[in-house]
C-alpha cells in the first residue's frame, strides 16, 4: 500500500513539474486509499491428545493448561472471530479461558468475538477445561478441537 501512495505522489511531481504554467491556475488532486481488512494466523502449540484419568473421571472434568498458543495478525479495526468446531463426542462442554475471560462452548463449538488491541500481532494463549460426559473410560483420547481466527 505504502509504494502505491509512493508512487502515485511521485507521478503527481512529475506532472506538475512537467506541465506548463498558465499564470494563476492550479490543480487539485485528491487520493484516496482504502486498506482491506486482512487476517493471519500461526498456531505456535496445539495439544494432539488428552490422558484422562481416573481422577479425571471422578471430578468429571480435564484441565489442559495452554493446550492452544495461537499468533493472529490482524488489521482490522472491528476485531475478529476465535471459531471452535469440536471433532469428537468424549466431552459435553468446554470451556475456553485467556486472559482472565471465560467462554462456555458447547458440542457443537462455536465463535468468540476478539477486539481489535490496536496492534498487528497477538498471541493467544488458550487453556481448556473439558467436561467428560458420562461412561467415559481412562486412557488417551484425540484432541477435540480446532481452532481457526476469521474476519468478522
Amino acid at each position: 500500500m505504502t509504494k502505491i501512495i509512493i508512487s502515485l505522489i511521485l507521478i503527481l511531481l512529475f506532472i506538475s513539474l512537467y506541465q506548463p504554467s498558465y499564470g494563476g491556475n492550479s490543480i487539485s488532486i485528491t487520493v484516496n486509499a482504502v486498506v482491506l481488512p486482512r487476517i493471519t494466523q500461526s498456531i505456535i502449540r496445539q495439544e494432539t491428545k488428552i490422558h484422562i484419568k481416573d481422577e479425571d473421571i471422578e471430578r468429571g472434568f480435564v484441565e489442559v493448561p495452554s493446550g492452544t498458543i495461537l499468533e493472529v495478525k490482524t488489521n482490522h479495526r472491528n476485531g475478529y472471530m476465535l471459531f471452535f468446531q469440536i471433532g469428537n463426542e468424549v466431552f459435553k462442554e468446554i470451556l475456553v479461558m485467556e486472559g482472565g475471560r471465560t467462554i462456555s462452548l458447547s458440542s457443537n463449538g462455536g465463535l468468540v468475538h476478539q477486539p481489535y488491541l490496536g496492534n498487528n500481532l497477538e498471541i493467544k494463549n488458550l487453556s481448556y477445561r473439558l467436561y467428560l460426559r458420562e461412561g467415559i473410560k481412562p486412557g488417551f483420547y484425540s484432541w477435540p478441537l480446532s481452532v481457526k481466527a476469521t474476519l468478522l
